[in-house]
């Protein structure tokens, strides 16, 4: 676990001021270090999707391409994702499992306070390096089912999310806030967040829309910002909108990227509002 508190610290002290707002050479250190002591390892099940009808018998599969440096699975810990937010509810397992090509884990959910059935979940796994930092694996969404078969928990368990099924939540873009007013031609930051928990791993595009509040229609105005960068906590994209439309119009913004496992997945603003 001391690699997360390494990142944290280096993350908080470090930003640059551009079109786009990101740590860059401590985070290029960071990332060499990961590729040094965490490549070639991969959470291989859950897969997307799967659904566990048991609770207590869920089993984690984490893969390897053996090299020099030597490693044991130590902990998994359990999210739940509810209306698009994570939420870190404990350690479900603990332990020191050798790693060498393959480890299985049989991981009991029923134990685990705070969980809620049927609802989607991730694990996070520790593996320690003996000779270096250790590394966090994030387990693609699955899913578990409830004992009880009522018509509400049916119900509930086929409205669960399937963007959050393809890894697409915890990302945020909390500035311009809600029904707040900008000025046109004055330049602003577009402040986007990633809980570290999402399995977004590239931002690629945000692109400015504005909508007519009577007619409901959305219409494309520019392509704020567009390339292919590693997102790890916080990302700020600075804009100008140069005129403001109708009176009746709000904007909003649309951030597209890809997750650690490839897939595109886009995320909303609220809408906000320009004033000439």
């Amino acid at each position: 676990m001391k690699l997360s508190l390494f990142v944290s610290c280096l993350l908080a002290a470090v930003a640059s001021t551009n079109v786009l707002v990101r740590a860059d050479s401590l985070q290029d250190q960071i990332d060499a270090a990961q590729k040094k002591f965490c490549g070639g390892i991969a959470v291989s099940s859950p897969t997307a999707s799967q659904v566990f009808a048991d609770p207590s018998k869920i089993q984690v599969t984490v893969t390897r391409k053996p090299n020099a440096q030597a490693k044991i699975v130590s902990a998994v810990d359990v999210y739940t994702i509810q209306s698009g937010k994570p939420k870190y509810v404990g350690t479900a397992w603990k332990g020191n499992y050798a790693l060498n090509q393959k480890a299985t884990l049989s991981v009991d959910l029923s134990k685990t306070k705070g969980l809620k059935f049927p609802g989607q979940f991730e694990f996070r796994v520790w593996v320690h390096n003996k000779a270096g930092p250790d590394c966090t694996l994030m387990s693609k969404v699955f899913r578990v089912s409830s004992s009880a078969h009522t018509n509400d928990v049916e119900q509930e368990f086929s409205n669960l999310d399937t963007n959050v099924d393809r890894g697409c939540f915890g990302v945020d873009l909390v500035s311009p806030a809600i029904g707040e007013h900008k000025k046109a031609n004055e330049g602003f930051n577009v402040q986007i967040q990633r809980d570290s928990s999402s399995h977004l791993e590239n931002i690629e595009s945000l692109v400015l829309y504005t909508i007519s509040l009577d007619s409901r229609t959305p219409q494309q105005v520019q392509t704020s910002w567009s390339g292919n960068e590693t997102v790890h906590q916080m990302v700020n994209v600075k804009d100008t909108i140069k005129d403001a439309s109708a009176a009746n119009n709000a904007y909003f913004y649309k951030l597209t990227g890809s997750t650690i496992y490839g897939e595109s997945c886009d995320f909303y603003s609220h809408p906000f509002y320009v004033d000439n």
